[in-house]
């Protein structure tokens, strides 16, 4: 069983900041926003097997590239911030 020091509770309380909140929602709203860029690569997979055309290719590689994008921009806020 996981025990909780009350003193060292409050002390992570007392030392929480507007920064540090605003830091975890940035973080937190990026990691969703990965989650979604995940969810278009898939959709756009399943809508490339389903419907062809000349810019299936393009359309994947553009969807491959905000994926990409969106783990860079996770990876420098995380370094940065």
């Amino acid at each position: 069983m996981i025990k909780i020091d009350p003193n060292n509770l409050v002390d992570i309380i007392r030392n929480l900041t507007l920064f540090g909140v605003i830091k975890g929602f940035f973080v937190v709203g990026l990691v969703m926003y990965l989650a979604f860029s995940l969810v278009i690569v898939r959709q756009i997979k399943s809508m490339t097997e389903a419907v062809e055309d000349e810019f299936n290719g393009i359309i994947s590689i553009l969807a491959w590239m905000h994926l990409l994008l969106a783990i860079g921009v996770l990876v420098l806020a995380i370094v940065v911030l």
